[in-house]
Formats: C-alpha cells, structure tokens, sequence
C-alpha cells in the first residue's frame, strides 16, 4: 500500500520590498525537490499542476511547494528566474527540470528517477508500479460479481438527470468531492466499479483510476442499459 507523502506548501514572506527572485532562491534552498505550482499538492488549481503532483506522489518522495496564486510577484518572478512562462515549474537540487509535459516524459522514460536518485542519495528510489488494467465486464457479469463481493464501490459516473431517470441500487454518484476523498484517502486496493449509460464514460473514470494507483477496477462495458436489458427490466431504458 502507497504511503501518503506530506508535501507542506510553502508560504513567502509577505514583505514587499523583498526581492521575489530571492525569496525563490530560498525557498529552492529548502528543500531538494521544489514544485511552483497553482494550488497545493492537496488541491491543485488546474490540470497541469495536478499531473505534476500526482506523479511526485507516485515517485513516493517528499517535497515542497509553492501556490503562485497567493503571490503575483513570486507568479511572475518565477517565470523571469527560469526564463519559463508556464506554471508549474519542478526544480530539483536547485535546477530547473521543466513543466508538466516535460516532467511527465521524464517520469515515463526514467531520468526523473534518476534526478530523484540524485537529491535523495540515501533513499531508494524506485518507479511507480505500472498501472493495472481495467477490467471489462458486462452488466450480467457484473450483477453476479457484485452478489458474491458486496463490498465493491458501485460508483455512476452519468450526470444527475441520468440517474434521476434511472438507477442502480447501492450505486453512488460521482461528484469532485468524492473524486477528491478518493484520491485522499481511500485505500488502493479498494474495489471499484464504473457505469455510466452505455460503458464509454465509466471507461474513461476506470482508466483514470487505475492511473492513480487502485488496483481492482471493473468498468461495465454495456452500462445501465445493459443492465436494464439483462439483469433487471424494471430499470427504464433512455
């Protein structure tokens, strides 16, 4: 089981006659792997600083961060001190690595674990698992498979007039706040499994969740239609 890495957020110092450009240099100072970022690693305000803290958490390393948003010097002032327009902005040892697409290569073709190696001699670092697959299964399979393991997470991934329309028992709606809590808190080996309409959308939560790490995610390939045809007929068809 993954262990939680705590990543504190860094605050600057507030005074506005400090240069950013030194404030970044101590901050970079403090700690072997820094991530400027929009948000926190907890909650991240846009999609590329998610993927950058997301893969710092499947390297299993701690680091530091800064919220760019909370401080429009420092916003800028990055950009100037890496000659780099877009956040987020991973350095390590001091140096800058690159952005989310660049950070996100390195990840998969193993010089970021190298780098890591690098700031935490003493550490073994080893890459994130491979993701598993998604697990295929029609609505007949997945009605006698949730007979004899109850405890699978039923989770619907349509909108909430779909479900108004139609529903499957001990399912529960996925909103951010649970996508949130999950990727918070629930362990790994949870069993998962995904349904929407017709099986495209709950393909696509499926895949993303094996991404982060769980290990046992069935998607529903016919959807509640599939369901309403050949497990339950009560169940309306749209």
């Amino acid at each position: 089981m993954k262990f939680k890495v705590v990543s504190p957020n860094v605050e600057s110092s507030g005074d506005s006659g400090t240069d950013p450009q030194a404030q970044i240099e101590q901050m970079l100072s403090g700690s072997p792997v820094f991530l400027f970022m929009k948000g926190t690693p907890e909650s991240p305000q846009c999609g590329f600083s998610y993927k950058v803290a997301d893969i710092l958490k499947a390297w299993e390393i701690p680091y530091k961060s800064f919220n760019v948003l909370s401080d429009e010097s420092i916003r800028q002032g990055i950009k100037d001190f890496a000659n780099w327009q877009t956040i987020p902005q991973l350095y390590i040892n001091k140096e800058f690595v690159g952005g989310s697409d660049v950070v996100e290569e390195m990840s998969n073709n193993g010089e970021l674990g190298d780098l890591l190696q690098e700031a935490f001699p003493d550490r073994g670092i080893s890459p994130p698992p491979p993701p598993v697959e998604v697990q295929e299964i029609s609505a007949l399979e997945a009605s006698a498979i949730l007979k004899k393991n109850p405890e699978i997470r039923l989770l619907d991934v349509r909108t909430s007039q779909e479900r108004e329309t139609a529903c499957l028992d001990n399912s529960v709606l996925m909103d951010q706040e649970l996508v949130e809590e999950m990727l918070g808190s629930w362990d790994p080996n949870t069993p998962l499994m995904f349904f929407c309409h017709l099986g495209e959308r709950s393909r696509q939560a499926s895949q993303y969740f094996t991404s982060q790490g769980f290990q046992q995610v069935y998607n529903i390939s016919d959807g509640i239609n599939g369901w309403s045809s050949n497990v339950d007929s009560s169940i309306p068809q749209y």
